[in-house]
């Protein structure tokens, strides 16, 4: 076989890499509002990256509200499972938290940052004071756990609310 066979066979071999690696990046390549692919320079890879982050961490604290919720509503009288479900919830609240704080926000986005930590802390303060309720069922523990949780939702609202998480 020469060269010019040898270098014949790899093309055709290339061909279709290429056009692979070409639809497989069509694919997958985030979207702006115009249904155009972004250019994932660096900054804006760190953008997006964190954008995705916040996005689940809203979606996380979305369900712990529910988890929060029920438990302050009291629907289960079983104190050893309502137990269990308080301590959950201030786990998840913690875990929250946690990713949230580990997360480096891009220079841009430091305000979303700080609004995100907020929110993580009105939640986990929101799970302790129903777990403080379970554990001491006072009408004056249950009222503050409720009024935790409504400011921890008006948090997660403004939260939901930043340009930079709105649904696209």
């Amino acid at each position: 076989m020469d060269d010019h066979t040898l270098h014949l066979s790899l093309s055709w071999l290339m061909l279709p890499l290429a056009l692979f690696l070409a639809v497989l990046g069509a694919l997958s390549s985030p979207r702006d509002a115009q249904g155009r692919p972004l250019l994932l320079l660096p900054d804006v890879k760190a953008l997006e990256e964190y954008r995705r982050s916040m996005s689940s961490a809203t979606a996380e604290m979305q369900l712990l509200d529910g988890e929060i919720a029920a438990l302050i509503a009291g629907q289960n009288t079983d104190l050893f499972t309502q137990s269990r479900q308080a301590q959950a919830a201030f786990e998840h609240a913690m875990r929250i938290a946690q990713e949230v704080d580990v997360q480096s926000a891009p220079p841009a986005l430091d305000g979303l940052r700080g609004t995100a930590a907020g929110t993580t802390t009105a939640y986990l303060e929101a799970a302790r004071l129903a777990l403080r309720w379970v554990s001491l069922p006072e009408e004056t523990n249950r009222t503050a756990a409720e009024n935790s949780l409504a400011q921890a939702r008006q948090q997660l609202k403004t939260l939901e609310e930043s340009k930079w998480l709105a649904k696209r």
